[in-house]
């Protein structure tokens, strides 16, 4: 594949979404052969030194908002940070933050232009070697935390952990494992065991691991792979955090410390699966400040940080009403489900005195199965909207509502199906009443394409 440069940050991202259909995924001694390359160009300047304290970030469900936190957390504390996440909602850009904000359309270009010159000098060795997409936004984001010259780099797995591009990253300080569950199984596994072993493999002997301790197969194989490595582990259970209370705009809960009384936490959320979140950030940061000198980690900078944290579509409040959650996965609707139901029990208002509609899409490789079962037992659910994923990925519209009309309610339940994603955000706009409420769930990407949609609805609220 010849490189190409881009004029413009439009042009940039064309080119980059062109790519996954010249490539394939490369061995990681591949991957790792360039990383090395560029590690060592314009006399070390990208040593993984000038990236500080890096935190390797793996899991099924939960990873993008443990690292949200760890960097709000950080932040906050006085430390210059840096952040790899995916998927983007948006913009490309937004997989890029520094000191908590998305890098410019400036910045991004001049990573691709940087990425693709290096590329053209190293295949004058390796002619046959072609990054794929995710391989190309890792290496740009080099590029820039590099320049940054951050103190603290956090780095989010794509979908697994063993042969996961970021795992060419050779002297994490901390490694954390968020929930587990059964996703992406034609890549990693069919059972959660094969699964977690492959998230495992982003330890690094002696390195500090933090996990989400939830499932007991998954935890003790978990420690056992650590203990192979010499790892110390620090694990984080439901023992570990307590709601106290849901309001409308936030959750207060606390965490259990055998070192810090960090009192009642406020989180800007009413996700109650965002109090195990943070309870894995801030076991996360505990360890840097003991391990790694962190000290201006403080109480209070971690309740500041979790305080100021701000997760997108992550039962996100877009509009009075309108709730976009980014469950896709059978875990993550669970989350979903328990939260919804959760809200009602400890909050002192009514939440759903009109009607609760809920809007639903998923792509084709999911168990959607189970995912629609759980939803049908939400009570207070009075309207199924269910909509197509567009691009050839979306599971069949005709399947779905079968599903939907097998498990719900009928009598109490209505299902409406429409192709076009901004059919079913109209109708559900429409049919909701001024105390009613709309969830949008299923798909990351359905997420990001509704909270894009949302300005041209101004007028309906």
């Amino acid at each position: 594949m010849q490189e190409k440069f881009a004029r413009s940050y439009a042009e940039a991202e064309h080119l980059l979404e062109e790519v996954p259909r010249f490539t394939k995924k490369n061995p990681l001694e591949e991957t790792r052969g360039f990383y090395e390359f560029i590690q060592n160009c314009e006399n070390g300047r990208f040593q993984e030194a000038r990236f500080g304290v890096i935190i390797h970030v793996a899991g099924t469900n939960g990873k993008g908002s443990v690292c949200a936190f760890l960097e709000s957390i950080c932040r906050v504390s006085g430390y210059r940070t840096a952040m790899f996440t995916s998927p983007h909602l948006v913009t490309t850009r937004e997989r890029f933050c520094i000191d908590g904000s998305m890098i410019s359309e400036e910045a991004f270009l001049e990573a691709f232009n940087w990425l693709s010159a290096q590329l053209g000098q190293y295949r004058k060795t390796k002619p046959d070697y072609s990054p794929t997409y995710f391989e190309r936004l890792f290496f740009m984001g080099i590029y820039v935390f590099a320049r940054a010259d951050v103190e603290i780099t956090i780095l989010e797995t794509g979908l697994g952990g063993r042969l996961d591009t970021t795992n060419v990253v050779k002297n994490p300080s901390v490694s954390v494992i968020t929930e587990i569950g059964l996703d992406h199984m034609a890549y990693l596994g069919d059972t959660l065991e094969k699964i977690a072993g492959e998230k495992a493999g982003i330890f690094k002997a002696g390195v500090p691991v933090v996990f989400s301790d939830r499932k007991s197969a998954v935890s003790e194989l978990l420690c056992k792979k650590a203990q192979e490595l010499g790892c110390i582990c620090y694990r984080v259970s439901e023992n570990d955090y307590k709601i106290n209370e849901i309001q409308k705009k936030f959750i207060d809960f606390s965490v259990v410390s055998r070192y810090y009384d960090y009192g009642r936490l406020i989180a800007h959320t009413t996700a109650v699966y965002q109090a195990e979140n943070a309870a894995v950030a801030i076991r996360t940061a505990e360890v840097l400040r003991q391990q790694h000198k962190l000290d201006k980690i403080t109480v209070a900078s971690v309740r500041e940080g979790i305080r100021g944290m701000r997760w997108a579509c992550r039962m996100d409040e877009l509009r009075p009403g309108v709730f976009v959650d980014g469950a896709h996965n059978e875990d993550g609707i669970e989350a979903f489900v328990q939260s919804l139901q959760l809200q009602q029990e400890l909050s002192e208002e009514h939440l759903h005195t009109g009607r609760c509609v809920v809007i639903f899409s998923v792509v084709s490789d999911k168990q959607y199965d189970p995912m629609i079962r759980m939803l049908c037992g939400l009570t207070m659910v009075t309207d199924f909207v269910v909509t197509q994923i567009p691009g050839g990925r979306g599971a069949d519209l005709s399947a779905l509502r079968g599903l939907f009309e097998k498990y719900m309610n009928q009598r109490t339940q209505k299902i409406h199906t429409y192709e076009k994603i901004e059919d079913a955000l109209a109708f559900s706009l429409s049919v909701r009443e001024d105390t009613g409420r709309i969830y949008i769930v299923g798909s990351l990407y359905l997420a990001g394409l509704v909270e894009s949609m949302m300005e041209d609805y101004d007028d309906r609220f």
